[in-house]
């Protein structure tokens, strides 16, 4: 039974299938790309994971962050990262929770989390993002990247701060262009309507739309995602202690 909060798998390289929804990596500890995958950028930053509330709730929780920088590649399929020496008992989350399934057949086993090499893993796939937000200061400044999920009113997000990310901006731009043109480009995996294809031309081009993404109460919708599902029935159900908070209303489409 895993014990890791969502969106983080420990990686074990003595049993790299123990779990395959997870991003495979190399003897070096990086993302190793699928054929035809393209990297569009890669840097250290800050990982944290957020719980941010139904529409009109207003607020978003911090349940828990990375010790250190982690590795983070981002492609033209997904967002992924690494991080190594972690210790999953310092990423400020309750050990009952456990990661969302990645839309994939569910592994009958998990990793173990004790042993082996300490490297903790997770990825979102282009498909699932619902909106995306640059947060500015005063509060928590980062690009928060918010997933839609099924049966709950709460919604797993992950926050990149920090590191070479600087003010963020670029690498909103980077993640809002290519989660637009994956599903431009992959009718196959989403269903767009006329309306949402519009919308994601725009979000896939040069326009900045900085008005949207600064803007805590908007953010930048991105139509077409799917739903992210809870691995741990528990996680619908069981309260957590809130860590951290500020305004972020989950509003309507930009």
């Amino acid at each position: 039974m895993s014990a890791t909060p969502f969106f983080i798998q420990p990686y074990r390289f003595d049993d790299p299938a123990a779990d395959d929804s997870g991003p495979m990596l190399d003897r070096q500890r990086a993302v190793v790309l699928e054929p035809g995958e393209e990297m569009l950028w890669r840097g250290q930053v800050n990982v944290t994971g957020y719980l941010v509330g139904p529409t009109g709730d207003g607020h978003a929780e911090r349940r828990w962050t990375l010790p250190r920088y982690a590795d983070v590649t981002i492609t033209d399929r997904r967002l992924a990262y690494v991080c190594d020496d972690w210790d999953l008992a310092r990423v400020g989350a309750p050990r009952h929770r456990s990661a969302p399934s990645f839309a994939r057949p569910r592994p009958k086993r998990r990793p173990a989390l004790g042993g082996g090499t300490r490297v903790a893993t997770g990825q979102i796939l282009w498909q699932w993002p619902w909106k995306l937000h640059l947060l500015p200061p005063p509060g928590p400044q980062g690009v928060l990247i918010v997933c839609d999920s099924m049966r709950s009113n709460r919604r797993p997000a992950l926050m990149l701060a920090g590191g070479v990310a600087a003010d963020g901006r670029e690498l909103a731009l980077t993640v809002r262009r290519s989660i637009a043109q994956f599903r431009l480009t992959n009718p196959d995996i989403v269903e767009l309507s006329p309306r949402d294809r519009d919308a994601l031309q725009l979000r896939a081009g040069s326009a900045l739309l900085l008005d949207e993404l600064t803007d805590p109460q908007r953010g930048v919708a991105l139509p077409g995602g799917l739903p992210v599902e809870f691995v741990n029935r528990d996680d619908y159900y069981h309260p957590a202690p809130v860590q951290q908070q500020w305004g972020l209303a989950g509003g309507g489409p930009a």
